[in-house]
C-alpha cells in the first residue's frame, strides 16, 4: 500500500469531510513533524502502535586495502512497533 491508496482509503472513511488533497497535506504535514521532532533527538510515540527515536552511531575509522577511512558520527531513525501491535497482527 503506498501514500496515494491511504490517502483514497482515509478520506472514503471521512465521508468526504475531507478532500483527498486534504488527507494527502494532513498526511505531509504528520510526516514532516515526525521527522523535525527527530531532528530535535526526540521521541514520537503513538501509544499501542508505533515509536520512533534516534539512535548515535559512534564514528569509526580504519584502514582496508591498504586506504584507509573513516566514518562520522551521525544520528539514524530508528522504529519499534508496540508489544500490543505485534499482537494484534499475528
Amino acid at each position: 500500500m503506498n501514500k496515494g491508496e491511504i490517502t483514497t482509503i482515509v478520506a472514503n472513511r471521512l465521508q468526504n469531510n475531507l478532500s483527498k488533497k486534504e488527507v494527502g497535506e494532513v498526511i505531509d504535514i504528520f510526516i514532516e513533524t515526525i521527522k523535525e521532532t527527530l531532528q530535535n533527538r526526540a521521541k514520537v510515540i503513538l501509544q499501542g502502535f508505533i515509536s520512533f527515536r534516534t539512535q548515535l552511531v559512534s564514528a569509526k575509522s580504519g584502514k582496508s586495502f591498504g586506504k584507509e577511512w573513516s566514518i562520522s558520527s551521525r544520528q539514524i531513525p530508528k522504529v519499534s512497533f508496540s508489544p500490543s501491535f505485534k499482537k494484534s497482527i499475528n
